[in-house]
């Protein structure tokens, strides 16, 4: 796992904001420091060299309890997971 950054504080719609010194790809899963799964990466905005990326968490319903990882290290997942789906064939 890689180091994605610093959760600076939570959006309005719920949304971890975290200050990160790369960009990391979308749709990327996004994991705490005990290698807890919190969410995904729904947008990434702001200056390229220190971009600031917009984690929708995977549950919300205790949003209070969001309030207290204000602070925490992020990390990210080196891949992306596997879709599953159907293939496309290919033409002959």
């Amino acid at each position: 796992m890689k180091k994605l950054g610093i959760i600076s504080h939570i959006s309005n719609k719920g949304n971890f904001i975290v200050r990160s010194k790369k960009t990391p790809g979308f749709k990327l899963t996004v994991f705490s420091k005990d290698k807890k799964r919190l969410g995904k990466i729904h947008d990434i905005f702001g200056p390229t060299k220190k971009p600031y990326i917009s984690v929708k968490p995977q549950y919300t319903k205790n949003s209070e309890n969001l309030g207290n990882r204000v602070g925490e290290t992020l990390y990210v997942s080196a891949k992306h997971e596997k879709k599953w789906g159907r293939r496309k064939r290919r033409k002959k």
